[in-house]
């Protein structure tokens, strides 16, 4: 009986723990420090030129969006979006991994894991820099950085999705700073009467995006893109990749969410969809 109750307890308290790390995650979106600190050396391949946004950076941020690749947070001045990379989604740092000792068979586990953790965030790394280097217009780029060094960079409080305070270091840390946009479908709800034009700015960014060979990876538009000042922009900077038979195929949801919303001007689009 003794043993029992024990087990009961051990067990109780196991359940409690991890139904309130499961709360913790869902309230914070997954959001976690080390899940943005860099586990890679410098590599010449991420170097990119950008002039250092001190100005921009000497302000708290506030958690506005977890996306596939990127944590985004609000700078105070509500004109600036600061993103961070998801190193990766579940389980222990790649570092604690790395160092751990285990047998061989586990080994192979944590092997894959690590391999499949390097891929993605390379695949990520590289869509940046090509949002930077091709695309920083169309994306509205402000600042870049990958390469873990001591570029002087300040510490920066980040308020997380429950007010909780984060020191971050972004000599550390990789991150890119964009405009803010609105999100393109919201902003077509609320502006209808300006949607030709802007459907006319979406098409033309694509356009230029597809004559440079560059293939948005992420098949939602509605994800893909937002709007400033009157003017589509790609907000997405985690799926570009170059290709020499360009497919625009994120169209095809903002096609259906116009014959849905819009279907005034399913005819318009269609005359103007000729990429």
């Amino acid at each position: 009986m003794k043993y029992w109750k024990t087990f009961s307890k051990i067990l109780l308290s196991f359940l409690l723990f991890i139904g309130a790390d499961k709360l913790i995650r869902t309230q914070t979106h997954g959001f976690r420090v080390e899940k943005t600190r860099s586990d890679y050396p410098i590599s010449p391949q991420w170097e990119v030129e950008s002039n250092n946004p001190k100005t921009l950076l000497a302000q708290p941020f506030y958690f506005l969006g977890s996306g596939v690749q990127c944590y985004a947070f609000l700078g105070e001045d509500n004109t600036t979006v600061l993103k961070l990379f998801k190193h990766y989604h579940m389980g222990p740092p790649s570092k604690t991994l790395q160092t751990l000792s285990c047998p061989r068979l586990v080994r192979r586990v944590r092997d894959k894991i690590l391999t499949k953790r390097r891929i993605r965030i390379e695949s990520i790394f590289s869509s940046a820099c090509i949002a930077h280097n091709n695309l920083s217009k169309e994306t509205q780029i402000l600042h870049l950085n990958i390469n873990p060094k001591d570029a002087h960079y300040p510490t920066i409080k980040l308020y997380d999705n429950i007010g909780i305070c984060h020191q971050i270091d972004l000599n550390t840390t990789p991150f890119v700073l964009q405009k803010k946009a609105e999100p393109l479908l919201p902003y077509l709800e609320k502006n209808k009467d300006k949607a030709k034009s802007i459907l006319n700015s979406l098409l033309a960014c694509i356009s230029h995006r597809k004559n440079l060979g560059i293939l948005n990876g992420d098949r939602h538009a509605e994800r893909n893109f937002g709007v400033i000042d009157g003017k589509v922009v790609e907000i997405d900077v985690g799926s570009f990749t170059t290709s020499p038979n360009v497919k625009p195929y994120e169209m095809h949801q903002l096609k259906k969410w116009i014959q849905k919303n819009t279907p005034e001007l399913s005819e318009y689009f269609e005359q103007k969809y000729h990429l």
